[in-house]
């Protein structure tokens, strides 16, 4: 098992206005924020500290939408994204509890707006981290001519949210803080797990860096999509 830090988080300020449901900060409706914006950033930078711990296990389909992981974890997936894969890098991340401690503390004082913001700064982040993780998992699988897939998340389409419990068998989350409840939630909230699968020759190959709404069955209906907001970002490589 790995573990790795990520100091270089940025709080893209445009995402930051996606995340609070205003998907054009240059609007004059927008522009009332910024000072809040402005200074929910870089109380965020201040208390954000994420963390990941990750590893690659052997995957293989085993059947009819079901997948073997690690060689003893038998769960049911969308296989058509593990075809071609021999191994799938598995990850839990967390922003930590500090930021969230503050936006809660913000809401019982009654500062909803500030709170609201500082809430999506902490989102913000873990994309962030998730498009770092995807940078150094692409640049890995490329120094050994291989093939990376899409960020897969349990609890979406792809895989039932029942295997967070496999990653958590898997990944000691104790050591960046992290616990998984009853319900197959994550404390702290602002937390995740995914999978990348890696091989040869994928029938699903995404050597994209970037985090995209591409592959999400709710893209036209989620309220933070970026194709819904006409601002997709770019693939990169």
């Amino acid at each position: 098992m790995q573990r790795i830090e990520w100091k270089n988080i940025n709080l893209d300020t445009s995402e930051i206005y996606r995340r609070i449901g205003m998907p054009n900060a240059d609007s004059e409706r927008s522009r009332n924020f910024k000072p809040v914006i402005e200074q929910m950033r870089l109380k965020a930078l201040e208390l954000i500290d994420v963390r990941c711990i990750y590893e690659y296990v052997p995957v293989k389909v085993t059947g009819t939408g079901e997948i073997l992981l690690a060689n003893q974890f038998p769960f049911q997936a969308s296989t058509a994204f593990f075809e071609g894969a021999h191994e799938v890098l598995i990850a839990i991340q967390t922003i930590g509890t500090r930021l969230e401690a503050e936006s809660v503390r913000l809401f019982d004082v009654g500062e909803m707006l500030e709170g609201m913001v500082l809430d999506g700064c902490g989102t913000v982040a873990l994309d962030e981290s998730l498009e770092l993780l995807r940078e150094m998992v692409v640049k890995q699988v490329i120094k050994r001519s291989l093939q990376s897939g899409h960020s897969l998340y349990p609890g979406g389409v792809q895989i039932p949210l029942e295997a967070q419990k496999t990653l958590f068998n898997l990944l000691d989350a104790r050591e960046i803080g992290v616990t998984l409840g009853d319900t197959m939630l994550m404390s702290p909230i602002k937390s995740h797990t995914l999978l990348i699968p890696i091989g040869q020759k994928l029938s699903k190959s995404n050597m994209s860096c970037s985090i995209t709404c591409d592959m999400c069955a709710e893209q036209r209906t989620c309220p933070h999509s970026r194709l819904k907001f006409g601002k997709a970002k770019p693939a990169t490589t």
